[in-house]
Protein backbone atom coordinates (compact mmCIF):
# COMPACT_ATOMS: atom_id res chain seq x y z
CA UNK A 1 0.00 0.00 0.00
CA UNK A 2 1.15 3.18 -0.81
CA UNK A 3 2.48 5.24 2.07
CA UNK A 4 1.56 8.29 1.20
CA UNK A 5 -1.95 7.98 1.59
CA UNK A 6 -3.56 8.71 5.04
CA UNK A 7 -5.91 6.68 7.79
CA UNK A 8 -9.00 7.69 6.36
CA UNK A 9 -8.38 6.87 2.53
CA UNK A 10 -7.52 3.57 4.08
CA UNK A 11 -9.89 3.08 6.11
CA UNK A 12 -12.92 4.33 3.62
CA UNK A 13 -11.41 4.80 0.57
CA UNK A 14 -9.00 1.67 -0.45
CA UNK A 15 -10.17 -1.22 1.41
CA UNK A 16 -9.73 -4.07 -0.50
CA UNK A 17 -12.96 -4.79 -2.38
CA UNK A 18 -15.23 -7.65 -3.99
CA UNK A 19 -14.81 -6.80 -7.48
CA UNK A 20 -12.61 -4.79 -9.55
CA UNK A 21 -13.28 -3.34 -12.97
CA UNK A 22 -10.32 -2.17 -14.68
CA UNK A 23 -11.83 0.80 -17.67
CA UNK A 24 -14.73 2.78 -17.29
CA UNK A 25 -16.01 2.41 -20.90
CA UNK A 26 -19.60 0.56 -22.15
CA UNK A 27 -18.59 -2.78 -21.05
CA UNK A 28 -17.03 -1.80 -17.68
CA UNK A 29 -19.34 0.10 -16.01
CA UNK A 30 -22.26 -2.42 -17.02
CA UNK A 31 -20.44 -5.19 -15.60
CA UNK A 32 -20.22 -3.05 -12.63
CA UNK A 33 -23.92 -2.44 -13.06
CA UNK A 34 -25.29 -5.67 -13.52
CA UNK A 35 -23.13 -7.04 -10.88
CA UNK A 36 -24.32 -4.65 -8.49
CA UNK A 37 -27.65 -5.26 -8.99
CA UNK A 38 -27.22 -8.80 -8.83
CA UNK A 39 -24.97 -8.44 -5.17
CA UNK A 40 -26.12 -5.20 -3.87
CA UNK A 41 -23.90 -5.98 -0.62
CA UNK A 42 -20.77 -6.59 -2.52
CA UNK A 43 -18.10 -3.38 -2.90
CA UNK A 44 -17.03 -2.73 -6.30
CA UNK A 45 -14.64 -0.08 -7.42
CA UNK A 46 -14.11 0.80 -11.12
CA UNK A 47 -10.76 1.65 -12.06
CA UNK A 48 -10.44 4.36 -15.50
CA UNK A 49 -7.39 5.79 -16.90
CA UNK A 50 -8.79 8.82 -18.12
CA UNK A 51 -11.20 12.06 -16.99
CA UNK A 52 -13.82 10.92 -18.94
CA UNK A 53 -13.88 6.97 -19.97
CA UNK A 54 -11.23 6.71 -22.44
CA UNK A 55 -10.85 4.54 -25.45
CA UNK A 56 -14.16 4.25 -27.20
CA UNK A 57 -16.88 4.30 -25.66
CA UNK A 58 -17.46 8.27 -25.69
CA UNK A 59 -15.30 9.08 -29.45
CA UNK A 60 -17.57 7.03 -31.47
CA UNK A 61 -19.93 8.16 -34.07
CA UNK A 62 -23.09 7.11 -31.82
CA UNK A 63 -24.58 4.08 -34.41
CA UNK A 64 -27.16 1.47 -33.27
CA UNK A 65 -26.83 -0.98 -35.89
CA UNK A 66 -26.65 -4.36 -36.64
CA UNK A 67 -24.22 -4.07 -40.12
CA UNK A 68 -24.24 -3.28 -43.59
CA UNK A 69 -25.28 -5.37 -46.50
CA UNK A 70 -21.69 -5.20 -47.71
CA UNK A 71 -20.26 -5.96 -44.27
CA UNK A 72 -22.17 -9.20 -43.91
CA UNK A 73 -21.03 -10.71 -47.49
CA UNK A 74 -17.74 -9.98 -47.04
CA UNK A 75 -17.78 -11.59 -43.55
CA UNK A 76 -19.78 -14.74 -45.00
CA UNK A 77 -16.87 -14.89 -47.23
CA UNK A 78 -14.20 -14.46 -44.42
CA UNK A 79 -16.18 -16.63 -41.57
CA UNK A 80 -19.40 -18.70 -42.55
CA UNK A 81 -22.80 -17.69 -42.67
CA UNK A 82 -23.95 -18.98 -39.27
CA UNK A 83 -20.78 -17.50 -37.64
CA UNK A 84 -22.58 -13.93 -39.05
CA UNK A 85 -26.03 -15.08 -38.54
CA UNK A 86 -25.05 -15.43 -34.52
CA UNK A 87 -23.03 -12.04 -35.08
CA UNK A 88 -25.71 -10.37 -36.12
CA UNK A 89 -28.19 -11.94 -33.31
CA UNK A 90 -25.82 -10.93 -30.43
CA UNK A 91 -25.73 -7.01 -32.29
CA UNK A 92 -29.71 -7.13 -32.15
CA UNK A 93 -30.05 -8.67 -28.34
CA UNK A 94 -27.31 -6.51 -27.56
CA UNK A 95 -29.27 -3.17 -28.47
CA UNK A 96 -32.23 -4.04 -26.98
CA UNK A 97 -30.33 -4.83 -23.51
CA UNK A 98 -28.89 -1.28 -24.07
CA UNK A 99 -32.59 0.40 -24.93
CA UNK A 100 -34.49 -1.82 -21.95
CA UNK A 101 -31.45 -1.21 -19.45
CA UNK A 102 -31.16 2.51 -20.06
CA UNK A 103 -34.73 3.98 -21.50
CA UNK A 104 -34.41 5.45 -24.73
CA UNK A 105 -34.57 8.81 -23.30
CA UNK A 106 -31.24 8.41 -21.65
CA UNK A 107 -29.58 7.46 -24.82
CA UNK A 108 -31.70 10.35 -27.22
CA UNK A 109 -32.17 7.45 -29.72
CA UNK A 110 -33.59 8.26 -32.85
CA UNK A 111 -34.76 5.24 -35.15
CA UNK A 112 -33.70 6.82 -38.55
CA UNK A 113 -32.80 3.71 -40.08
CA UNK A 114 -29.63 3.52 -42.11
CA UNK A 115 -28.48 3.70 -45.59
CA UNK A 116 -25.61 2.13 -47.09
CA UNK A 117 -24.21 4.23 -50.14
CA UNK A 118 -22.70 2.60 -53.00
CA UNK A 119 -20.74 4.45 -55.70
CA UNK A 120 -19.33 0.95 -57.15
CA UNK A 121 -22.07 0.01 -59.81
CA UNK A 122 -20.76 -4.20 -59.22
CA UNK A 123 -20.75 -4.20 -55.60
CA UNK A 124 -24.33 -2.66 -55.41
CA UNK A 125 -25.38 -4.90 -58.13
CA UNK A 126 -24.15 -7.67 -55.70
CA UNK A 127 -25.21 -6.44 -52.66
CA UNK A 128 -28.90 -5.89 -53.87
CA UNK A 129 -28.96 -9.44 -55.64
CA UNK A 130 -28.58 -11.09 -51.44
CA UNK A 131 -31.55 -8.77 -50.33
CA UNK A 132 -34.27 -11.05 -50.57
CA UNK A 133 -31.98 -14.19 -49.01
CA UNK A 134 -30.98 -11.83 -46.34
CA UNK A 135 -34.41 -10.01 -45.08
CA UNK A 136 -34.85 -14.43 -45.28
CA UNK A 137 -32.54 -15.29 -42.96
CA UNK A 138 -33.06 -12.45 -40.36
CA UNK A 139 -36.71 -12.87 -40.39
CA UNK A 140 -35.95 -16.36 -39.13
CA UNK A 141 -33.13 -14.79 -36.97
CA UNK A 142 -34.34 -11.94 -35.78
CA UNK A 143 -38.57 -12.37 -36.23
CA UNK A 144 -38.45 -8.96 -38.48
CA UNK A 145 -39.61 -8.68 -41.54
CA UNK A 146 -37.57 -6.90 -45.11
CA UNK A 147 -34.95 -5.11 -43.20
CA UNK A 148 -33.16 -4.43 -46.21
CA UNK A 149 -34.64 -2.44 -49.10
CA UNK A 150 -32.92 -1.12 -52.37
CA UNK A 151 -33.29 2.56 -52.90
CA UNK A 152 -31.50 5.71 -53.07
CA UNK A 153 -30.64 8.45 -51.28
CA UNK A 154 -30.24 12.07 -53.19
CA UNK A 155 -29.18 10.17 -56.03
CA UNK A 156 -26.62 7.69 -54.80
CA UNK A 157 -27.46 3.74 -54.99
CA UNK A 158 -28.33 2.94 -51.99
CA UNK A 159 -29.48 -0.35 -49.26
CA UNK A 160 -31.91 1.15 -46.48
CA UNK A 161 -31.70 -0.94 -43.02
CA UNK A 162 -34.98 -0.17 -41.59
CA UNK A 163 -33.72 -1.38 -37.93
CA UNK A 164 -30.56 1.22 -37.56
CA UNK A 165 -30.45 4.46 -35.42
CA UNK A 166 -28.50 6.83 -33.66
CA UNK A 167 -27.79 7.84 -29.93
CA UNK A 168 -25.96 10.20 -27.86
CA UNK A 169 -23.11 8.34 -26.92
CA UNK A 170 -21.31 10.61 -24.66
CA UNK A 171 -24.98 10.94 -22.55
CA UNK A 172 -25.22 7.25 -22.51
CA UNK A 173 -22.08 7.06 -20.61
CA UNK A 174 -22.84 9.99 -18.48
CA UNK A 175 -26.24 8.82 -17.35
CA UNK A 176 -24.75 5.37 -16.82
CA UNK A 177 -21.94 6.39 -14.36
CA UNK A 178 -24.40 8.47 -12.49
CA UNK A 179 -26.18 4.69 -12.37
CA UNK A 180 -23.83 3.01 -10.67
CA UNK A 181 -22.69 5.77 -8.44
CA UNK A 182 -26.25 5.62 -7.29
CA UNK A 183 -25.90 1.75 -6.29
CA UNK A 184 -22.96 2.70 -4.57
CA UNK A 185 -20.29 1.95 -6.92
CA UNK A 186 -17.61 3.62 -6.56
CA UNK A 187 -14.90 5.33 -9.53
CA UNK A 188 -11.65 6.18 -9.43
CA UNK A 189 -10.51 9.00 -12.08
CA UNK A 190 -7.28 9.14 -13.43
CA UNK A 191 -6.01 5.43 -12.27
CA UNK A 192 -4.21 3.73 -14.77
CA UNK A 193 -3.61 0.19 -14.10
CA UNK A 194 0.05 -0.96 -14.93
CA UNK A 195 -0.19 -5.06 -13.29
CA UNK A 196 -2.62 -7.22 -11.81
CA UNK A 197 -2.62 -10.60 -10.09
CA UNK A 198 -4.85 -12.95 -8.71
CA UNK A 199 -6.75 -10.33 -6.06
CA UNK A 200 -4.31 -7.46 -6.66
CA UNK A 201 -4.10 -4.63 -9.29
CA UNK A 202 -1.05 -2.32 -9.57
CA UNK A 203 -1.68 1.79 -10.41
CA UNK A 204 0.83 3.31 -12.37
CA UNK A 205 1.12 5.68 -9.38
CA UNK A 206 2.82 3.33 -7.39
CA UNK A 207 -0.52 1.96 -5.64
CA UNK A 208 -2.00 -1.03 -4.41
CA UNK A 209 -5.71 -2.39 -4.55
CA UNK A 210 -6.93 -5.61 -3.55
CA UNK A 211 -9.98 -7.88 -4.47
CA UNK A 212 -11.98 -10.63 -4.15
CA UNK A 213 -12.15 -10.58 -8.22
CA UNK A 214 -10.92 -8.78 -11.12
CA UNK A 215 -12.58 -7.93 -14.79
CA UNK A 216 -10.28 -6.60 -17.22
CA UNK A 217 -12.44 -4.54 -20.04
CA UNK A 218 -10.01 -1.90 -21.21
CA UNK A 219 -10.67 -3.28 -24.68
CA UNK A 220 -8.00 -2.23 -27.81
CA UNK A 221 -5.79 -1.29 -24.53
CA UNK A 222 -6.19 -5.28 -23.21
CA UNK A 223 -2.19 -6.61 -24.77
CA UNK A 224 -0.88 -3.86 -22.28
CA UNK A 225 -2.08 -6.18 -20.13
CA UNK A 226 -2.43 -9.74 -20.78
CA UNK A 227 -1.64 -11.92 -23.76
CA UNK A 228 -4.58 -11.60 -25.62
CA UNK A 229 -5.51 -12.12 -29.49
CA UNK A 230 -7.00 -8.45 -29.44
CA UNK A 231 -5.28 -5.78 -31.51
CA UNK A 232 -5.85 -2.26 -31.03
CA UNK A 233 -7.63 0.19 -33.41
CA UNK A 234 -7.08 3.68 -34.11
CA UNK A 235 -10.64 5.46 -35.82
CA UNK A 236 -10.53 9.13 -36.78
CA UNK A 237 -13.57 11.09 -36.49
CA UNK A 238 -14.90 14.66 -36.83
CA UNK A 239 -17.67 16.83 -36.80
CA UNK A 240 -18.24 20.07 -39.18
CA UNK A 241 -19.41 23.72 -37.91
CA UNK A 242 -23.29 23.97 -38.83
CA UNK A 243 -24.27 23.35 -42.73
CA UNK A 244 -27.24 24.93 -43.92
CA UNK A 245 -29.80 23.18 -45.70
CA UNK A 246 -27.67 20.42 -45.30
CA UNK A 247 -28.90 16.89 -46.88
CA UNK A 248 -27.53 14.18 -45.64
CA UNK A 249 -29.86 13.22 -42.35
CA UNK A 250 -29.69 9.80 -40.72
CA UNK A 251 -27.23 7.26 -40.33
CA UNK A 252 -24.74 6.29 -43.41
CA UNK A 253 -22.18 4.32 -44.58
CA UNK A 254 -20.13 3.14 -47.18
CA UNK A 255 -17.73 0.30 -47.87
CA UNK A 256 -18.38 -2.39 -45.57
CA UNK A 257 -18.84 0.06 -42.86
CA UNK A 258 -15.15 1.41 -43.17
CA UNK A 259 -16.73 4.95 -43.78
CA UNK A 260 -19.80 6.13 -41.87
CA UNK A 261 -21.13 9.12 -40.88
CA UNK A 262 -24.66 10.97 -39.49
CA UNK A 263 -26.19 14.09 -39.15
CA UNK A 264 -25.87 16.06 -35.25
CA UNK A 265 -28.53 18.64 -36.05
CA UNK A 266 -27.00 20.73 -38.88
CA UNK A 267 -23.93 19.38 -38.15
CA UNK A 268 -22.20 16.22 -39.96
CA UNK A 269 -20.16 13.80 -38.00
CA UNK A 270 -18.13 11.29 -40.51
CA UNK A 271 -15.65 8.90 -39.47
CA UNK A 272 -13.58 6.00 -40.17
CA UNK A 273 -11.35 5.79 -43.40
CA UNK A 274 -9.02 3.02 -41.63
CA UNK A 275 -9.06 0.54 -44.19
CA UNK A 276 -6.81 3.19 -46.03
CA UNK A 277 -3.89 2.89 -43.49
CA UNK A 278 -4.83 -0.32 -41.85
CA UNK A 279 -1.34 -1.19 -40.07
CA UNK A 280 -0.44 2.76 -39.30
CA UNK A 281 -4.19 2.39 -37.23
CA UNK A 282 -3.79 -0.89 -35.64
CA UNK A 283 -2.17 1.24 -32.49
CA UNK A 284 -3.52 2.50 -29.31
CA UNK A 285 -1.57 5.59 -29.51
CA UNK A 286 -4.32 8.59 -29.94
CA UNK A 287 -3.65 11.03 -32.97
CA UNK A 288 -4.65 11.72 -36.52
CA UNK A 289 -3.39 9.85 -39.58
CA UNK A 290 -2.76 12.33 -42.77
CA UNK A 291 -3.88 9.98 -44.82
CA UNK A 292 -7.20 9.17 -43.50
CA UNK A 293 -7.86 12.81 -43.00
CA UNK A 294 -7.67 13.81 -45.96
CA UNK A 295 -9.52 10.83 -47.74
CA UNK A 296 -12.59 11.33 -45.73
CA UNK A 297 -12.44 15.64 -46.19
CA UNK A 298 -12.03 14.01 -49.56
CA UNK A 299 -14.83 12.06 -49.46
CA UNK A 300 -17.13 14.79 -47.69
CA UNK A 301 -16.29 17.22 -50.71
CA UNK A 302 -16.12 14.11 -53.70
CA UNK A 303 -19.36 11.85 -52.89
CA UNK A 304 -21.17 13.65 -50.33
CA UNK A 305 -20.45 17.19 -52.43
CA UNK A 306 -20.70 19.18 -49.05
CA UNK A 307 -20.88 23.11 -49.71
CA UNK A 308 -18.25 25.46 -50.40
CA UNK A 309 -16.32 26.69 -47.07
CA UNK A 310 -17.26 24.00 -44.93
CA UNK A 311 -15.03 23.63 -41.32
CA UNK A 312 -14.29 21.05 -39.09
CA UNK A 313 -15.12 22.15 -35.99
CA UNK A 314 -13.56 19.49 -33.52
CA UNK A 315 -11.92 16.34 -34.58
CA UNK A 316 -10.87 13.47 -32.54
CA UNK A 317 -9.74 9.44 -32.49
CA UNK A 318 -11.22 6.14 -30.37
CA UNK A 319 -9.31 3.38 -29.71
CA UNK A 320 -11.04 0.13 -30.66
CA UNK A 321 -10.55 -3.40 -30.13
CA UNK A 322 -10.05 -6.26 -33.25
CA UNK A 323 -10.01 -10.13 -33.38
CA UNK A 324 -9.54 -11.85 -36.62
CA UNK A 325 -13.11 -13.23 -36.25
CA UNK A 326 -14.68 -9.79 -35.08
CA UNK A 327 -15.93 -12.17 -32.11
CA UNK A 328 -15.39 -10.83 -28.68
CA UNK A 329 -13.29 -12.61 -26.56
CA UNK A 330 -14.30 -13.14 -22.81
CA UNK A 331 -12.02 -15.63 -20.56
CA UNK A 332 -10.40 -16.02 -16.71
CA UNK A 333 -6.36 -14.74 -17.79
CA UNK A 334 -5.83 -16.32 -14.13
CA UNK A 335 -7.73 -17.45 -11.34
CA UNK A 336 -10.47 -14.66 -10.03
CA UNK A 337 -9.38 -12.74 -12.92
CA UNK A 338 -11.68 -12.26 -16.30
CA UNK A 339 -11.22 -10.29 -19.88
CA UNK A 340 -13.83 -8.91 -21.73
CA UNK A 341 -12.31 -7.15 -25.11
CA UNK A 342 -11.84 -7.53 -28.97
CA UNK A 343 -15.71 -5.60 -29.24
CA UNK A 344 -14.54 -4.86 -33.15
CA UNK A 345 -16.11 -1.45 -33.36
CA UNK A 346 -19.70 -2.93 -31.97
CA UNK A 347 -18.99 -1.83 -28.32
CA UNK A 348 -22.44 0.41 -28.81
CA UNK A 349 -24.49 -3.21 -29.99
CA UNK A 350 -22.73 -5.43 -27.96
CA UNK A 351 -21.26 -3.83 -24.72
CA UNK A 352 -23.96 -4.26 -22.41
CA UNK A 353 -24.44 -8.28 -23.46
CA UNK A 354 -20.48 -9.08 -23.19
CA UNK A 355 -20.77 -7.18 -19.60
CA UNK A 356 -23.86 -9.29 -18.68
CA UNK A 357 -21.98 -12.57 -19.91
CA UNK A 358 -19.06 -11.59 -17.68
CA UNK A 359 -20.98 -11.22 -14.94
CA UNK A 360 -22.84 -14.41 -15.31
CA UNK A 361 -19.33 -16.47 -15.88
CA UNK A 362 -18.09 -14.36 -12.40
Amino acid sequence: MNKSISYWEREEWLQPADLIVVGGGIVGTSVALFYKEKHPEKDVIILERGVTPLGASTRNAGFSCIGSISEHLADIKLTSLETVKTRIHRRWSGLQLLKSTMGEEALEYQSTGGYELFFDEDLYDRSIGEIEFLNASLLDLLGEENVYEETDYEGVPAVFNRLDGAINSGKLMRILHQRVAGLGVRTLWNSEVDAFQSNRVELKNGMELQAEKIVLAVNGFVSKLCDLDVKPARGLVFITQPIPGLKWRGTFNFNEGYVYFRNVGDRLLLGGGRNVAKEEETTDQFGSNPKIREYLIRFANEQLKLPERWEIELEWSGIMGMTADKEPVITEVEPNVWAAAGLSGMGIAIGMQVAKEVVERL
